[in-house]
């Protein structure tokens, strides 16, 4: 019997094991190789916006004609996941490293900040990553990948629109991004309140002057500057001690980290430590008071004018008018000077005078007794007292707030009471962090600057605030900076970036080109599955 099959036999597993190592090292090389060549050009090309644009516009256009001419895998191995993934890594590490590393400063403030490896960080330009010819080769690889891939799956078809448009979209918003970086312009402009025009822009540069200036299209006037300020308040900060230098000295400071509302809740602090406000004092009044005890002066407890508060011997109580006052001594008190009815108190002779200039009069001192039709009464004699003291409130208003701090530190508790009129810090853990209950008060909420823009017959007004720019002739205006020490002055940020507008317009197409690979191209292909015809079936014959 003859069997009449046919066959097809894919490619060896060991084929295709050589296939990837190839691939691997053709990525290792391309990655490596950009990067090394990269690193010993900008010895003599320093970084920038135009040698970044320049270096990945040429590069990418070299490295995708070679992958046309140079025989092997090289056009496929740009196209490939392998060397997509291990470009965005790359990409991902001086991400990292742009992050970590500030960019754009002086050379002192690296020495300064990074003492061990600020040569090291100059010699390989990081200090300005984004703009070296390193970061420029990768561009220039994954520039030449997204080539590779579209030309691979070239001419464009109903099936692959989706890829093509993503494609598209990456490129755009790839030279949008070359644009900002060549053409945007960033600076500053200051004007004063009262009829201050600006013609130009002071430009800088990672937030420093760089002594250029820009010329404005158009003419901009500081008709008001507004600062609004947050509603006095009372808070409870929480302060860490942290090392400074400041004027070239190192020294301690303590910096605002969090701050509480006045509640009589509990807190959490760090290391485990927590405290609450026991007691809440809008308008703190510390009242004298005096207990009986075993040892000690007497004391008198008077009703003057309507107020209750007690002598012991030497003080005197007064009414507002200075018409009447009560003098306490052991024994016969002195008159005080300047008041026309005064009444003496000893407590010896438990006698009572009452002294007028006309003459004196004299009668037994006793608990509740009465004098001057009501304006005089004495309630409590003690033989011996201790003065103490309580805390109350004079009224609802926070007038002269104060409250009692509980603190519970490494699980002691201690209470404490502070002020905010006399602010002062409750220390925790050895003087490394403290509470203080302190008023905020005139602290800036929003400053707005009121300007008017014109441009030949254009005339615009607006109001800039921090969250709320302004947009006018090509440019726009933020608000940065104010002066509290003179209310005319306003602080605002200028900036030009005609390639943002392309950088979305590429993001809107890389969503539409997904969107259709997503739910239209399956579709196209019948619901997504590859139909395989019927496989024959096999014949044989005798």
């Amino acid at each position: 019997m003859v069997s009449n099959t046919s066959s097809s036999a894919g490619p060896s597993p060991e084929a295709a094991v050589s296939a990837g190592a190839r691939e691997a090292r053709l990525t290792t090389l391309l990655v490596f190789g950009a990067l090394a060549l990269g690193a010993v050009a900008q010895i003599w090309i320093p970084p920038g916006p135009t040698t970044l644009v320049a270096a990945t516009a040429v590069a990418s256009l070299v490295v995708l004609a070679l992958s046309f001419v140079v025989p092997g895998r090289l056009r496929t191995t740009l196209a490939g996941f392998r060397f997509v993934s291990a470009l965005l890594i790359a990409l991902a590490i001086f991400a990292i490293l742009g992050t970590l590393i500030l960019q754009g400063k002086p050379a002192a403030l690296y020495q300064a900040k990074y003492p061990a490896v600020a040569p090291l960080i100059l010699a390989l330009r990081f200090d300005d990553i984004f703009h070296g010819l390193p970061y420029a080769g990768l561009m220039a690889l994954f520039g030449a990948a997204i080539l590779a891939s579209a030309s691979l799956r070239w001419p464009i078809s109903a099936r692959r629109a989706g890829f093509f448009i993503a494609h598209v979209g990456l490129l755009v918003s790839g030279a949008g991004a070359a644009a900002s970086s060549m053409l945007s312009v960033r600076g500053r402009i200051d004007l004063f309140a009262g009829g201050d025009v600006a013609h130009q822009v002071r430009v800088t540069r990672n937030g420093m002057p760089t002594g250029a200036t820009e010329t404005l299209p158009f003419e901009l006037k500081l008709d008001q500057f507004d600062l609004v300020n947050y509603e006095t308040e009372y808070r409870v900060g929480y302060y860490e001690k942290v090392r400074i230098v400041r004027d070239g000295v190192p020294m301690d400071d303590y910096r605002l980290k969090t701050s509480f509302d006045p509640d009589l809740g509990w807190h959490r602090l760090p290391q485990g430590d927590r405290f609450r406000l026991k007691a809440i004092y809008p308008d703190f009044e510390l009242v004298p008071q005096l207990t009986p005890a075993a040892d000690g002066p007497p004391a008198l407890q008077v009703a003057l004018a309507g107020r209750v508060q007690w002598l012991q011997p030497g003080e005197v109580a007064a009414t507002p008018d200075g018409s009447l006052a009560v003098a306490f001594g052991d024994r016969r008190p002195e008159p005080p000077p300047g008041y026309p009815t005064a009444v003496l108190v000893s407590a010896l002779d438990r006698q009572v005078v009452i002294h007028r200039a006309d003459g004196d009069a004299t009668q037994p001192l006793a608990e509740g007794l009465s004098l001057l039709g009501g304006a005089v009464r004495f309630d409590r004699l003690l033989a011996h007292s201790a003065r103490t003291a309580t805390y109350q409130t004079r009224s609802r208003e926070w007038r002269n707030p104060a409250v009692v701090f509980e603190t519970e530190v490494n699980g002691r508790p201690s209470e404490t009471l502070a002020t905010a009129a006399q602010p002062r810090g409750v220390f925790l853990r050895d003087g490394k962090a403290a509470l203080v209950f302190e008023k905020r008060d005139k602290e800036v909420k929003a400053f707005l600057s009121h300007v008017t823009a014109r441009r030949g017959d254009q005339m615009e007004r607006a109001v800039i605030s921090v969250n709320e720019p302004f947009d006018f002739g090509g440019w726009t205006l933020y608000q940065v900076n104010y002066n509290p020490e003179d209310p005319t002055y306003s602080g605002l940020e200028a900036v030009r970036d005609p390639g943002v507008l392309w950088v979305f317009v590429g993001f809107g197409l890389i969503c539409v080109g997904v969107f259709y690979m997503l739910y239209v191209e399956p579709r196209l292909r019948g619901g997504g599955i590859e139909r395989q015809a019927p496989t024959a079936p096999t014949a044989s014959t005798p």
